[in-house]
């Protein structure tokens, strides 16, 4: 078994350069409704688009915990059959970390899109 070419080390850093865009973008339109919430005093329940975000925070947790742990069985496995290869040793923590962080990447690019196209 051989790592996933996309969970290179430097796969995974244009990965987190990219996730840092759709955050920035992510942020740039949920600060304002932040910021309302706080000035008007309002609950947190009250606003749909701050239950969204911990909502989708939680599920993107979970989802990534279980994509790592799951990664994790899959690398254990091949290294205990042998077909886990050499070069692919070093490059094993950015497989684990790939899988981790896919869901949370998925869901800021979402949000991104999704906020951008608000506008």
């Amino acid at each position: 078994m051989s790592v996933r070419k996309s969970a290179h080390s430097v796969a995974l850093a244009a990965s987190l350069g990219r996730a840092g865009l759709d955050t920035a973008v992510t942020l740039l339109h949920r600060l304002p409704v932040l910021a309302a919430a706080y000035a008007a005093q309002s609950k947190w329940s009250d606003t749909p688009e701050l239950n969204r975000m911990i909502a989708e925070k939680t599920a993107a947790m979970a989802e990534g915990a279980f994509a790592a742990q799951m990664e994790i069985v899959k690398l254990a496995g091949a290294a205990m059959t042998g077909s886990l290869k050499v070069q692919d040793i070093p490059h094993v923590p950015a497989a684990i970390a790939a899988a981790g962080l896919r869901s949370a990447f998925r869901t800021v690019k979402s949000n991104s899109r999704r906020l951008r196209g608000r506008r």
